[in-house]
């Protein structure tokens, strides 16, 4: 028996999401700190770091990509891994926030303060595609005896997947189909067809007997019935509605089903 849908199935089109790269990550971790401190300059990791100067009078935070590990292969069709990316935090401070065996000499908040903050609003940060970030190491790296600056790092791992990229399917558009009976008799057909509207506004099709007919130009915009078409269902024409979206010359995307032994000559 053949089957009806309630609206025409017109074709659609899938594109693959793009796989999280690195600069997505960096650009997201960047943003969350941005968000939730603002006493210190948040940045990128400059390209010549030796030409960096601290210019706030607190601090800042200098976000940099470290490496990646990969894990084993999960699928045997394709190449599907775990990815952890380990990103670092330089920060940058001008006090530690408490000195040893004395009080505090710098502005506040210190390097210490700053370490706990930007440990909090990573720790359990998700990135869209990713697990919760965290944190995986911290360390003093050096004072830097001409600017008078401390400088610690903390890492945080940000796990995901990396697949194969695959290649778009070749596969052709669908454009007809026939439906049979027990003798091989044809009892319904459903097409798609391209046509251009004539200078009197008409399309005719091959086939009568029209039915759930669709009409889209070639972008997949939807014109209406009545409104910018009619149709002649026994004798498989369309017309262009005065007023309307369509006009002499137009060329539309026209799906319906059709009764195949009906040929209009």
């Amino acid at each position: 028996m053949p089957t009806s849908l309630d609206t025409l199935w017109t074709g659609g089109t899938f594109s693959p999401p793009v796989p999280l790269d690195i600069a997505t990550i960096e650009n997201a971790i960047v943003a969350q700190l941005l968000s939730q401190i603002n006493q210190i300059e948040v940045v990128h990791f400059p390209d010549r770091p030796e030409a960096y100067r601290l210019t706030h009078q607190v601090g800042a935070a200098l976000v940099s990509y470290r490496g990646a590990t990969y894990g084993d292969l999960i699928d045997t069709d394709v190449v599907m891994q775990e990815r952890k990316l380990e990103f670092e935090v330089r920060l940058m401070a001008r006090d530690l926030g408490w000195s040893y065996g004395a009080l505090a000499t710098g502005v506040s908040p210190g390097a210490y303060a700053l370490l706990e903050a930007v440990r909090a609003a990573l720790t359990g940060f998700r990135i869209p595609g990713c697990r919760e970030t965290y944190p995986l190491k911290e360390r003093f790296v050096e004072r830097d005896p001409q600017g008078g600056v401390w400088i610690y790092a903390i890492s945080f791992a940000v796990e995901t997947l990396a697949v194969q990229a695959a290649p778009a399917d070749q596969f052709p558009l669908f454009i007809q189909g026939l439906a049979q009976d027990a003798d091989d008799e044809i009892v319904a057909a459903v097409g798609w067809f391209q046509e251009t509207f004539d200078v009197n506004g008409l399309v005719q099709l091959p086939y009568g007997n029209l039915s759930d007919v669709t009409v889209t130009d070639q972008s997949g915009r939807l014109y209406l019935d009545q409104t910018d078409y009619t149709v002649d269902i026994a004798n498989g024409s369309i017309s262009i509605v005065a007023g309307g979206a369509l006009a002499p010359g137009v060329s539309v995307n026209i799906a319906c089903g059709y009764d195949p032994s009906v040929v209009i000559t």
